[in-house]
């Protein structure tokens, strides 16, 4: 193990033992570390952090540097609103009291940042999902991925193939469901719910005489507005 990364794990330990929480392993005081250093210095994840989630918790990496791409300090404060409202939560439930009670709310808001960066995530994968009558995708072994076709991993060439390695352990967080903020949304360039309804009944909004979309007249036949 190199220095640098020696150092990040004993970083991790320290601040595992201040928050005297049980349960959590060295990950947890390494996730910890790297949004609050992010969040000091107002910049993406590097070097051994960058590293660190893009094994363990990829969906919490877009999420801190998607933050660090907007370029100003709007997405900073709403990743400081989150932690703060955590902090206040458990002050007022006096749970978890210890040392360094603000890396604590950190760890206890890690779900719901890992969830805000896997619904970036999600909406990146629409953008580049193929289209339904695109042409199948042929391997450099012949075979199509599908399926239907096993291709080189399937019964013909499974006697020649070598066993996966293990997967990595990686960074165990609770999945919660996360409905971004206002300021969140734009900040992240995300579309909630609310934001498609109204979307869509502007869509349908009728035009008004000087060709932009009217919406404060309903279009019902009788009503104000309609037909008479």
């Amino acid at each position: 193990m190199r220095e640098g990364e020696e150092i990040f794990w004993r970083n991790a330990a320290i601040t595992l033992g201040q928050m005297s929480i049980s349960g959590h392993d060295l990950r947890h005081g390494a996730a910890v570390n790297v949004v609050r250093w992010c969040l000091n210095v107002r910049g993406r994840p590097t070097h051994h952090r960058m590293a660190f989630l893009e094994r363990e918790s990829p969906a919490l990496l877009v999420y801190l540097e998607s933050l660090a791409a907007s370029e100003n300090d709007e997405g900073w404060r709403t990743l400081k609103e989150r932690i703060d409202r955590c902090a206040e939560g458990l002050r007022r439930t006096e749970m978890h009291p210890c040392a360094r009670p603000r890396l604590t709310a950190i760890l206890h808001t890690l779900p719901e940042l890992a969830a805000l960066g896997q619904n970036i995530l999600d909406a990146m994968a629409q953008d580049v999902a193929p289209a339904a009558d695109a042409a199948p995708v042929v391997s450099e072994t012949g075979g199509t991925r599908g399926d239907g076709d096993k291709g080189s991993a399937g019964k013909a060439g499974s006697a020649g193939t070598t066993a996966k390695p293990r997967p990595i352990p990686r960074l165990s967080l609770p999945v919660v469901a996360v409905e971004p903020t206002a300021a969140e949304r734009k900040v992240l360039d995300l579309v909630g719910d609310k934001d498609k309804v109204e979307e869509m009944e502007s869509d349908a909004a009728p035009d008004s005489p000087d060709g932009t979309k009217d919406t404060t007249r309903p279009n019902r036949p009788g009503g104000v507005g309609g037909p008479k």
